[in-house]
């Protein structure tokens, strides 16, 4: 007789995986660490996920939605540069406001160079045709000197926005993020990129 899958169980582990990775990193994260934390016993993850991999990987798909229509403007029209990165930093510090640990998550994933293959690829389809396109938008406003490449803006655009989460939340786990802290960010990224 086949068991019943427990969607609560589930969900604890997808939580514990979010919690994990942000408190140690992709490396650092195992499955008997992710079991203690959801209470859940490294049989009953097994019979899921046959990996941490598979895990990560489940936890990103279940969030894409929310992370696409947070972080990818890509159907809206953007006059500059400036504007796709202001909607762009107050969706990502929107989000981490709703939702601190998916912030949080997301800003991890960006930073965590050990990344399984399948990550990498995933960020290079969503971003690619964007980066290219607000590298073009930046370029015929000025806002973007000629000399910067599309890998500068993906170095920029990673490291800023999601660096700065992670600083203020080691600083206080409760923050929340202003306005204020958009605007600052964002001429933080349009000067790197002048």
């Amino acid at each position: 007789m086949s068991r019943i899958t427990d969607p609560m169980k589930i969900d604890r582990i997808k939580k514990a995986v979010m919690e994990l990775m942000c408190d140690h990193g992709y490396n650092h994260m195992s499955i008997s660490l992710i079991s203690e934390k959801s209470g859940v016993s490294s049989g009953y993850l097994y019979r899921y996920y046959s990996s941490k991999d598979e895990l990560i990987q489940d936890v990103t798909e279940s969030n894409m939605e929310n992370i696409r229509s947070a972080l990818l403007f890509s159907s809206k029209p953007y006059a500059t540069f400036y504007e796709y990165l202001y909607d762009f930093i107050d969706g990502l510090f929107q989000l981490t406001n709703s939702d601190p640990i998916l912030g949080k998550f997301i800003a991890v994933s960006s930073q965590e160079t050990n990344m399984p293959e399948w990550a990498e690829e995933r960020k290079d389809i969503e971003s690619g045709n964007l980066i290219s396109d607000i590298l073009r938008l930046g370029r015929e406003t000025g806002e973007i000197n000629e000399q910067y490449s599309r890998e500068d803006i993906e170095l920029v655009l990673s490291a800023l926005p999601f660096r700065y989460i992670l600083m203020e939340f080691a600083k206080n786990q409760h923050k929340q993020f202003s306005k204020e802290e958009v605007l600052k960010i964002a001429n933080l990224c349009i000067k790197a990129l002048k």
